[in-house]
Protein backbone atom coordinates (compact mmCIF):
# COMPACT_ATOMS: atom_id res chain seq x y z
CA UNK A 1 0.00 0.00 0.00
CA UNK A 2 1.10 3.58 -0.72
CA UNK A 3 -0.04 5.79 2.16
CA UNK A 4 -0.32 9.58 1.75
CA UNK A 5 -2.08 10.24 5.08
CA UNK A 6 0.85 10.87 7.43
CA UNK A 7 1.76 14.41 8.52
CA UNK A 8 4.95 13.10 10.13
CA UNK A 9 8.24 13.49 8.28
CA UNK A 10 9.06 10.21 6.48
CA UNK A 11 12.78 11.00 6.87
CA UNK A 12 14.45 10.20 10.18
CA UNK A 13 17.19 12.07 12.09
CA UNK A 14 20.40 10.25 12.91
CA UNK A 15 19.83 9.14 16.51
CA UNK A 16 21.55 6.64 18.78
CA UNK A 17 20.19 6.48 22.32
CA UNK A 18 21.09 4.21 25.23
CA UNK A 19 17.69 4.13 26.93
CA UNK A 20 19.19 2.45 30.02
CA UNK A 21 21.23 5.60 30.66
CA UNK A 22 18.20 7.79 30.03
CA UNK A 23 16.32 5.99 32.82
CA UNK A 24 18.96 7.09 35.32
CA UNK A 25 18.92 10.75 34.31
CA UNK A 26 16.84 13.39 36.03
CA UNK A 27 14.62 15.71 33.99
CA UNK A 28 16.57 18.77 32.90
CA UNK A 29 15.50 21.20 30.24
CA UNK A 30 18.72 23.25 30.10
CA UNK A 31 20.43 21.23 27.37
CA UNK A 32 17.27 20.99 25.27
CA UNK A 33 16.56 24.71 25.60
CA UNK A 34 20.11 25.51 24.49
CA UNK A 35 19.70 23.33 21.41
CA UNK A 36 16.34 24.93 20.59
CA UNK A 37 17.91 28.36 21.09
CA UNK A 38 20.60 27.58 18.53
CA UNK A 39 18.24 25.88 16.06
CA UNK A 40 15.54 28.56 16.04
CA UNK A 41 17.68 31.62 16.82
CA UNK A 42 15.64 32.63 19.84
CA UNK A 43 16.80 33.09 23.42
CA UNK A 44 15.98 30.27 25.79
CA UNK A 45 14.23 32.80 28.05
CA UNK A 46 11.67 33.16 25.25
CA UNK A 47 10.83 29.44 25.08
CA UNK A 48 8.34 27.41 27.09
CA UNK A 49 8.04 23.63 26.64
CA UNK A 50 4.76 21.74 26.77
CA UNK A 51 3.77 18.11 27.15
CA UNK A 52 2.25 17.82 23.70
CA UNK A 53 0.47 19.95 21.11
CA UNK A 54 -3.01 19.84 22.66
CA UNK A 55 -1.64 20.82 26.05
CA UNK A 56 0.10 23.87 24.57
CA UNK A 57 -3.10 25.03 22.85
CA UNK A 58 -5.26 24.71 25.97
CA UNK A 59 -2.65 26.35 28.21
CA UNK A 60 -2.20 29.25 25.83
CA UNK A 61 -5.90 29.89 25.30
CA UNK A 62 -6.52 29.75 29.07
CA UNK A 63 -3.72 32.23 29.63
CA UNK A 64 -4.95 34.67 26.95
CA UNK A 65 -8.45 34.62 28.43
CA UNK A 66 -10.36 36.70 25.87
CA UNK A 67 -13.99 36.62 24.80
CA UNK A 68 -13.50 36.09 21.06
CA UNK A 69 -11.26 33.71 19.12
CA UNK A 70 -10.86 34.16 15.36
CA UNK A 71 -9.39 31.17 13.53
CA UNK A 72 -8.12 31.60 9.98
CA UNK A 73 -9.40 28.41 8.38
CA UNK A 74 -9.02 25.72 7.18
CA UNK A 75 -6.95 25.09 10.29
CA UNK A 76 -6.04 22.27 12.63
CA UNK A 77 -9.35 21.44 14.32
CA UNK A 78 -7.79 21.25 17.78
CA UNK A 79 -7.83 25.05 17.98
CA UNK A 80 -11.59 25.28 17.39
CA UNK A 81 -12.30 22.44 19.80
CA UNK A 82 -10.16 23.99 22.55
CA UNK A 83 -11.60 27.49 22.04
CA UNK A 84 -15.16 26.16 22.18
CA UNK A 85 -14.44 24.05 25.27
CA UNK A 86 -12.91 27.06 27.04
CA UNK A 87 -15.94 29.24 26.43
CA UNK A 88 -14.65 31.48 23.65
CA UNK A 89 -17.03 32.85 21.04
CA UNK A 90 -15.24 31.17 18.16
CA UNK A 91 -15.44 32.70 14.70
CA UNK A 92 -13.89 31.41 11.49
CA UNK A 93 -12.28 33.45 8.72
CA UNK A 94 -12.12 31.79 5.31
CA UNK A 95 -8.51 32.21 4.15
CA UNK A 96 -9.46 31.16 0.63
CA UNK A 97 -11.80 34.13 0.21
CA UNK A 98 -10.67 37.08 2.36
CA UNK A 99 -8.10 37.05 5.14
CA UNK A 100 -8.76 40.72 5.90
CA UNK A 101 -12.23 40.31 7.38
CA UNK A 102 -12.71 42.48 10.51
CA UNK A 103 -12.09 41.19 14.03
CA UNK A 104 -13.11 42.58 17.41
CA UNK A 105 -10.80 44.49 19.73
CA UNK A 106 -8.50 42.45 22.03
CA UNK A 107 -9.62 39.14 20.57
CA UNK A 108 -7.42 36.07 20.09
CA UNK A 109 -6.47 35.20 16.51
CA UNK A 110 -5.04 31.88 15.32
CA UNK A 111 -3.09 31.65 12.06
CA UNK A 112 -1.18 28.59 10.85
CA UNK A 113 1.81 29.53 8.68
CA UNK A 114 2.44 27.54 6.52
CA UNK A 115 -1.27 26.86 6.44
CA UNK A 116 -3.19 23.64 6.82
CA UNK A 117 -4.21 21.72 4.64
CA UNK A 118 -2.87 23.58 1.61
CA UNK A 119 0.67 24.33 2.83
CA UNK A 120 0.59 27.97 1.72
CA UNK A 121 3.14 30.32 3.29
CA UNK A 122 1.78 33.83 3.93
CA UNK A 123 3.69 37.08 4.23
CA UNK A 124 2.06 38.46 7.38
CA UNK A 125 3.29 42.06 7.60
CA UNK A 126 -0.05 43.66 6.67
CA UNK A 127 -1.98 41.31 8.93
CA UNK A 128 0.33 42.14 11.85
CA UNK A 129 -0.36 45.82 11.27
CA UNK A 130 -4.10 45.16 11.36
CA UNK A 131 -3.90 42.87 14.41
CA UNK A 132 -1.85 45.49 16.24
CA UNK A 133 -4.47 48.15 15.49
CA UNK A 134 -7.03 45.87 17.14
CA UNK A 135 -4.76 44.98 20.10
CA UNK A 136 -5.24 41.33 19.19
CA UNK A 137 -3.52 38.45 20.96
CA UNK A 138 -1.90 36.52 18.13
CA UNK A 139 -1.09 32.81 17.95
CA UNK A 140 1.00 31.89 14.92
CA UNK A 141 1.30 28.12 14.50
CA UNK A 142 4.62 27.36 12.77
CA UNK A 143 4.47 23.59 13.08
CA UNK A 144 5.03 23.17 9.34
CA UNK A 145 7.58 25.92 8.72
CA UNK A 146 10.58 23.61 9.11
CA UNK A 147 9.48 21.72 6.00
CA UNK A 148 9.91 24.79 3.80
CA UNK A 149 12.72 26.87 5.34
CA UNK A 150 10.75 30.12 5.17
CA UNK A 151 11.32 33.08 7.50
CA UNK A 152 9.78 32.64 10.96
CA UNK A 153 7.66 35.28 12.69
CA UNK A 154 10.20 35.24 15.54
CA UNK A 155 11.40 38.65 14.32
CA UNK A 156 8.04 40.14 15.35
CA UNK A 157 8.44 39.14 19.03
CA UNK A 158 10.38 42.31 19.79
CA UNK A 159 7.80 44.46 18.00
CA UNK A 160 4.55 42.81 19.02
CA UNK A 161 3.83 42.38 22.72
CA UNK A 162 0.99 39.88 22.35
CA UNK A 163 2.56 37.41 19.91
CA UNK A 164 2.85 33.69 20.65
CA UNK A 165 4.50 31.29 18.19
CA UNK A 166 3.54 27.66 18.67
CA UNK A 167 5.27 24.58 17.23
CA UNK A 168 4.32 20.91 17.41
CA UNK A 169 7.76 19.31 17.12
CA UNK A 170 6.52 15.78 16.43
CA UNK A 171 5.78 16.42 12.75
CA UNK A 172 9.19 17.57 11.55
CA UNK A 173 11.26 15.44 13.91
CA UNK A 174 9.64 12.23 12.70
CA UNK A 175 8.03 10.84 15.80
CA UNK A 176 4.25 10.74 15.98
CA UNK A 177 4.18 10.31 19.75
CA UNK A 178 6.83 12.90 20.55
CA UNK A 179 4.89 14.83 23.18
CA UNK A 180 6.84 18.07 23.02
CA UNK A 181 5.52 21.40 21.75
CA UNK A 182 7.03 24.84 22.18
CA UNK A 183 5.68 28.34 22.59
CA UNK A 184 7.91 31.30 21.75
CA UNK A 185 6.98 34.66 23.28
CA UNK A 186 8.59 37.69 24.93
CA UNK A 187 10.17 37.40 28.37
CA UNK A 188 7.22 38.72 30.35
CA UNK A 189 4.67 36.48 28.66
CA UNK A 190 6.86 33.40 29.11
CA UNK A 191 7.31 34.18 32.83
CA UNK A 192 3.58 34.64 33.31
CA UNK A 193 2.70 31.57 31.26
CA UNK A 194 5.19 29.47 33.23
CA UNK A 195 3.48 30.32 36.53
CA UNK A 196 0.64 27.99 35.59
CA UNK A 197 2.85 25.14 34.37
CA UNK A 198 4.39 22.22 36.31
CA UNK A 199 8.19 22.16 36.41
CA UNK A 200 8.77 18.59 35.19
CA UNK A 201 6.11 17.81 32.61
CA UNK A 202 8.09 16.09 29.84
CA UNK A 203 9.60 12.61 30.06
CA UNK A 204 13.34 12.03 29.90
CA UNK A 205 12.91 9.80 26.87
CA UNK A 206 11.21 12.52 24.83
CA UNK A 207 13.76 15.13 25.93
CA UNK A 208 16.63 12.84 24.95
CA UNK A 209 15.11 11.98 21.57
CA UNK A 210 14.60 15.63 20.65
CA UNK A 211 18.08 16.58 21.87
CA UNK A 212 19.64 13.94 19.64
CA UNK A 213 17.46 14.97 16.69
CA UNK A 214 18.51 18.61 17.11
CA UNK A 215 22.17 17.57 17.20
CA UNK A 216 21.82 16.10 13.70
CA UNK A 217 22.91 19.30 11.94
CA UNK A 218 22.30 17.94 8.44
CA UNK A 219 18.76 16.73 9.06
CA UNK A 220 17.00 20.03 8.41
CA UNK A 221 18.76 20.84 5.13
CA UNK A 222 18.40 17.26 3.85
CA UNK A 223 14.68 17.26 4.69
CA UNK A 224 14.12 20.61 2.95
CA UNK A 225 15.90 19.56 -0.24
CA UNK A 226 14.20 16.16 -0.46
CA UNK A 227 10.75 17.55 0.28
CA UNK A 228 11.12 20.24 -2.38
CA UNK A 229 12.16 17.63 -4.94
CA UNK A 230 9.43 15.17 -3.99
CA UNK A 231 6.74 17.85 -3.78
CA UNK A 232 7.57 19.04 -7.31
CA UNK A 233 7.31 15.46 -8.58
CA UNK A 234 3.99 14.93 -6.77
CA UNK A 235 2.62 18.21 -8.14
CA UNK A 236 3.61 17.26 -11.68
CA UNK A 237 1.85 13.89 -11.48
CA UNK A 238 -1.34 15.38 -10.04
CA UNK A 239 -1.47 18.38 -12.38
CA UNK A 240 -1.43 16.08 -15.39
CA UNK A 241 -4.38 13.98 -14.21
CA UNK A 242 -7.76 14.39 -15.90
CA UNK A 243 -9.69 14.67 -12.61
CA UNK A 244 -7.59 17.48 -11.11
CA UNK A 245 -9.08 20.94 -11.61
CA UNK A 246 -6.66 23.01 -9.51
CA UNK A 247 -3.97 22.81 -6.86
CA UNK A 248 -2.96 25.20 -4.11
CA UNK A 249 0.63 26.44 -4.18
CA UNK A 250 2.24 24.59 -1.30
CA UNK A 251 5.46 25.48 0.49
CA UNK A 252 5.17 22.68 3.01
CA UNK A 253 4.69 18.92 3.31
CA UNK A 254 1.11 18.77 2.02
CA UNK A 255 -0.87 19.40 -1.16
CA UNK A 256 -4.53 20.33 -1.41
CA UNK A 257 -6.27 19.46 -4.68
CA UNK A 258 -9.66 20.42 -6.08
CA UNK A 259 -11.20 17.74 -8.30
CA UNK A 260 -13.42 17.98 -11.37
CA UNK A 261 -16.00 15.50 -12.71
CA UNK A 262 -15.56 13.30 -9.63
CA UNK A 263 -16.07 13.84 -5.91
CA UNK A 264 -13.54 13.06 -3.19
CA UNK A 265 -15.33 9.92 -1.99
CA UNK A 266 -15.30 8.31 -5.43
CA UNK A 267 -11.73 9.47 -6.18
CA UNK A 268 -10.51 8.02 -2.90
CA UNK A 269 -12.32 4.75 -3.59
CA UNK A 270 -10.87 4.42 -7.09
CA UNK A 271 -7.22 4.94 -6.16
CA UNK A 272 -7.58 2.72 -3.09
CA UNK A 273 -8.39 -0.14 -5.46
CA UNK A 274 -4.88 0.36 -6.81
CA UNK A 275 -3.17 0.45 -3.42
CA UNK A 276 -3.15 4.18 -2.61
CA UNK A 277 -4.64 5.58 0.62
CA UNK A 278 -5.39 9.28 1.13
CA UNK A 279 -7.10 11.38 3.80
CA UNK A 280 -10.65 12.64 3.75
CA UNK A 281 -10.83 16.44 4.14
CA UNK A 282 -14.56 16.97 4.67
CA UNK A 283 -14.32 17.49 8.43
CA UNK A 284 -12.32 20.69 7.94
CA UNK A 285 -13.92 24.11 7.64
CA UNK A 286 -14.49 25.57 4.16
CA UNK A 287 -13.68 22.25 2.51
CA UNK A 288 -16.32 20.66 0.27
CA UNK A 289 -16.74 17.23 -1.33
CA UNK A 290 -14.38 18.04 -4.22
CA UNK A 291 -11.20 18.51 -2.18
CA UNK A 292 -8.56 15.87 -1.45
CA UNK A 293 -5.20 16.24 0.29
CA UNK A 294 -1.88 14.46 0.02
CA UNK A 295 1.13 14.54 2.33
CA UNK A 296 4.44 14.43 0.49
CA UNK A 297 6.07 11.04 0.84
CA UNK A 298 8.94 9.02 -0.54
CA UNK A 299 9.63 8.70 -4.26
CA UNK A 300 8.50 5.07 -4.16
CA UNK A 301 5.13 6.22 -2.79
CA UNK A 302 4.85 8.87 -5.49
CA UNK A 303 5.64 6.34 -8.22
CA UNK A 304 2.95 4.08 -6.77
CA UNK A 305 0.47 6.96 -6.94
CA UNK A 306 1.32 7.58 -10.59
CA UNK A 307 0.57 3.96 -11.47
CA UNK A 308 -2.74 4.17 -9.61
CA UNK A 309 -3.75 7.40 -11.34
CA UNK A 310 -2.78 6.04 -14.75
CA UNK A 311 -5.02 3.03 -14.12
CA UNK A 312 -8.30 4.99 -14.00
Amino acid sequence: MFDFRSEVNFLKPNIEIDFNKVCDESSCYKSLLSLLEARYRIKKENIELFNGFSSSIYSLLKYLNSKYCYIYSPCNLEYKEAANNLGYETRLINRFENIFLPIKEQSVVVFMNPSFLDGTFYELEKLFEYWKSKEAKVIIDETLIDFCGKQSSVEYLSKYENLFILKDLSKFYSRKNLNIATVFANNENIKNLRKFEPQNKISNFEIKYLEEALKDKKFSSITNSIYIKNRIELEKILQEHKYVESMFQSNSNSLLIRLKNIDAKEFKSQIQKHGVIINSCLEYDFIDEYFVSFYVGSLSNIKGLKKALDAF
